[in-house]
């Protein structure tokens, strides 16, 4: 039987609130878990849901987010807008305060519109890997993936089928 997957965002954000405990136990539980087993098994489910959940209908990240920006995202952005590379950074970039990057200071983003992004073919780097569950190392991004579970269908998703697959429940 096909699973149904959950993309209204209201739902998921009044259910990530409801499991925040349980979250937090979540990750406890995956600590003890072999790292390399955790990825194959959260790779799979990125395959499978990132087919059903489309993140241009969604658009939510390019709300809640400020990505970290790279000087030849900021010139070819600044090329876009016919302004100074400098420029561009002084009105829509800022130092990240935890790690010192530079990010898009604006939320929602300025190039969202609609739900879709103006800049797809050319957006940031953090813009294309979001939401990471590609990436292998799951264990070690448990806390970004807490913070994501309620505002992105996808983690959201992942880390309850997650739970069901890992027999957490």
């Amino acid at each position: 039987m096909k699973q149904l997957r959950e993309t209204d965002l209201g739902k998921i954000e009044a259910l990530a609130d409801i499991r925040e405990d349980e979250n937090i136990r979540f990750r406890t539980f995956l600590k003890g878990k072999n790292s390399e087993d955790v990825d194959e098994i959260v790779h799979r489910l990125h395959s499978e849901i990132t087919r059903e959940i489309d993140c241009t209908q969604c658009g939510n990240c390019c709300i809640e987010l400020n990505p970290e920006v790279h000087s030849d995202d900021i010139e070819r952005y600044a090329k876009l807008d016919g302004i100074s590379t400098e420029e561009y950074k002084n009105q829509f970039c800022e130092k990240d305060e935890f790690e010192d990057n530079i990010c898009f200071k604006n939320r929602p983003c300025r190039y969202l519109k609609g739900k879709e992004c103006s800049i797809y073919e050319i957006r940031p780097q953090n813009c294309r890997m979001y939401p990471y569950t590609q990436e292998d190392r799951f264990i070690s991004r448990l806390w970004q993936m807490l913070s994501c579970y309620s505002m992105c269908p996808i983690v959201f998703n992942l880390m309850e089928e997650l739970k069901d697959e890992m027999r957490f429940r």
